[in-house]
């Protein structure tokens, strides 16, 4: 959300927060403890919360999963608010109930190339499994990603460390 803020209040650029785990009143009342008022930027324009969270009763999936729809929704709140931000928290939410990996990597890329067609900058956040294991939980996040930074904090002895690792920057010589 800080990405999407310091756009706006920074650059005067729109945003779109697509959620997948909370609803948009607590992503509203969350920021407002870092002294952040979203709903001035939502009435104002400036800010779309796109609630993409699954039904809390679950659903039952039959035929091909695909993430058409959203897509589509996310690429006209872009369109409609002229976003030049999108922030994604978090893709682990919506693909970890399903099983099939090979569907999650075709449609994680999917995602991506279309946010890329619309020229949106874009975070994802994910989940790793462990901490210094693999990259992302799918394999894929990684590869479709132009940039990749590792955030940690990690428990060692009674202290916590935190850290961040620049895994990757296309288009630098770092």
């Amino acid at each position: 959300m800080q990405f999407l803020y310091n756009g706006i209040t920074q650059f005067n650029e729109s945003g779109v927060f697509v959620t997948f785990e909370e609803s948009p009143a607590d992503v509203i009342k969350n920021a407002f403890s870092f002294g952040w008022d979203l709903q001035k930027f939502i009435d104002e324009g400036k800010l779309f919360i796109l609630d993409a969270s699954p039904d809390p009763e679950g659903q039952d999936v039959v035929g091909n999963f695909d993430l058409s729809a959203l897509i589509e929704r996310v690429q006209y709140a872009v369109r409609k608010y002229k976003a030049k931000r999108v922030s994604i928290d978090s893709v682990t939410a919506v693909f970890q109930q399903y099983e099939a990996a090979p569907v999650v990597r075709r449609e994680i890329f999917r995602l991506v190339a279309r946010l890329k067609q619309v020229g949106a900058t874009t975070i994802m956040t994910t989940e790793r499994v462990e901490e210094y294991g693999p990259v992302a939980r799918f394999g894929v996040e990684e590869f479709v990603s132009d940039n990749v930074a590792i955030v940690r904090n990690v428990l060692e002895g009674e202290r916590r460390r935190r850290t961040i690792e620049i895994l990757k920057l296309r288009g630098t010589r770092t």
